[in-house]
Parts: C-alpha cells; sequence; structure tokens
C-alpha cells in the first residue's frame, strides 16, 4: 500500500540523512553507475568473412635458380664454362673455353678445381670434390673454384707426372755430381759397396786452438753451402732437405749445430726415393 511504501522511503531518508557527506557521494556514484550500466545498449557484431588469398605468379625467385634447372645444368655442364689449357702453337699459350663438358660427378658430389685458397675446404690448385650447393653458392659466385672435366684432369695428371720424373732425373743428376767429387777426393774409385768414398763438401770456419768453433754450423748453413758448391745441382723444392748428421763417433748430431772441427756424415734427400750420402769436412781458417 501507499503507506508501506511512504515508510520505506522515510526510512532510507532518515538513513541517508544520518550519514556523512563522504559516504553520501559514493553512494550517489554507485547508483549514477548502476543507472548508465542498465540503460547502455550493445549492437551485436556482424561476422565478416575473411578475405580469399590471391595467387601470384611469382614462384620461385627466378626460373633460371629453380632447383631443378640447377640439377640439369650440373648434370650436362649447361651454363657453365669449363678452362682447359691450351696447347701451345706457335709459341703462343692461354686458355680455351669447353663449354658443355659434363663434370665429373662421385657420391652425388662434383669435381672442381680450386683457383683460390677456402678454409676448410682446400688450397689453390687443388682438385676435389664438393656438393652443388657449395659450388653455386660460394665458390662460383666469389670466381674461387671452377667445374673441371675428365678429360683435364687427365692431362693435369700427365703433365704432374711429366714434372716428378723430370724432377727425380735431376736429382739422380745432383747425387752423381756429387758423388764424382767425393771420388776425386779420395784418389779412386769406391771399393766397397759403402756410399761414403770420400769428402764431397768443406766448410771453413773460425775455431780455437783446440777447434771448438766460434759459432755453430747448422742444417740451413749446410744446404746453401751445398747449393753454392754445386751450382748445377736441384736443390729447390720442400723435398730437398738434411735427413742425417752425425759425428766420427756415429752421434747423432741433426738437431744441435757443429760446435767442433772435423768430418760429419751428411744425408741430404734430393728426391723420391734419391737421396745422397756424403762427408762433410769442417776445417779452421788459417
Amino acid at each position: 500500500s501507499w503507506r508501506g511504501s511512504w515508510h520505506k522511503i522515510s526510512t532510507v531518508i532518515k538513513i541517508v540523512g544520518e550519514m556523512n557527506f563522504t559516504t553520501r557521494l559514493v553512494l550517489l556514484a554507485v547508483f549514477a553507475c548502476s543507472t548508465t550500466a542498465s540503460s547502455s545498449t550493445y549492437s551485436k557484431a556482424s561476422f565478416v568473412p575473411p578475405a580469399a588469398p590471391s595467387i601470384t605468379k611469382a614462384g620461385w625467385p627466378s626460373a633460371a635458380n629453380h632447383p631443378s634447372r640447377v640439377q640439369q645444368q650440373i648434370a650436362t655442364g649447361y651454363g657453365t664454362e669449363l678452362f682447359g689449357k691450351k696447347k701451345n702453337v706457335g709459341g703462343s699459350s692461354g686458355t680455351v673455353k669447353t663449354a658443355g663438358v659434363p663434370p665429373v660427378t662421385k657420391n652425388g658430389k662434383i669435381q672442381i678445381k680450386m683457383l683460390t685458397s677456402v678454409p676448410n675446404i682446400g688450397q689453390a690448385g687443388d682438385i676435389i670434390f664438393v656438393s652443388s650447393a657449395v659450388f653455386q653458392n660460394q665458390l662460383q659466385r666469389q670466381k674461387k673454384a671452377r667445374l673441371i672435366s675428365a678429360e683435364e684432369v687427365a692431362n693435369l695428371e700427365a703433365e704432374k707426372q711429366k714434372e716428378e720424373a723430370e724432377a727425380t732425373q735431376k736429382a739422380v743428376d745432383t747425387k752423381k755430381m756429387m758423388e764424382e767429387v767425393m771420388f776425386e777426393s779420395l784418389g779412386e774409385e769406391c771399393s766397397t759397396d759403402q756410399d761414403i768414398c770420400g769428402v764431397a763438401l768443406t766448410m771453413k770456419r773460425k775455431a780455437g786452438p783446440e777447434g771448438n768453433l766460434f759459432g755453430g754450423i747448422n742444417p740451413k748453413m749446410i744446404m746453401e753451402e751445398l747449393a753454392n758448391t754445386f751450382p748445377d745441382g736441384s736443390w729447390e723444392g720442400k723435398q730437398v732437405k738434411l735427413t742425417g748428421l752425425k759425428d766420427s763417433d756415429g752421434k747423432d748430431v741433426k738437431k744441435k749445430d757443429i760446435k767442433h772441427t772435423g768430418e760429419y756424415t751428411c744425408v741430404v734427400k734430393l728426391g723420391n726415393d734419391v737421396d745422397v750420402t756424403f762427408i762433410l769436412s769442417v776445417v779452421a781458417e788459417e
């Protein structure tokens, strides 16, 4: 009834009247927020279908570099120039292009020749097998290697064998040259099967009364003296080196400098399977 409603309203007014100012403000704010929330309306969102993907014809970045085309080029040699040595005609030399020659393949790799040294791959001049990806993406683009045909490999091997044969012959000639000097120093030919028949090299150094040298003689000095004494000999190449040095008592002194006058047995490697053993005489300067 209206009396009950009026009683409730009177009770609320009485309660509000007993509240302080701050509490009234808070109550008013809560009432305002609830009224705004109840009066607000929301619109239903409409569904927007996603756009269909557009199909382009870009595909692989370049048709010329498509994997299938690259493999075909590697297999046939098409698109990659091979270079071989031109035969000397009338004193001229150079290179000729041998395009179209298929490269040598092995276990899925291709054979190439290194033009410059590349760490973890090979040194300049090496003929090695690498994957097509390494060759295409790294070596060929930077011009650090090129494909090489089986015919060119065979020609290089023939040239290498020829050079090795010539080096061996020079080593044999050098050994004979030194043996002749040993025979002359001995005054007669060897009557035994020993390699040492006489002195082949003499080195003069300043020494004390008891033969102690003022400064030692190391293997490098011996090789330099050999080159000066036998200028027509073959002393170039990494394979030419002093491999043995013993004193008159048979004691190995290769790792030490010669500090005293006397005769020393030397062994020098001149080439593949070519060694010469001779006597080095160290004397005091007068």
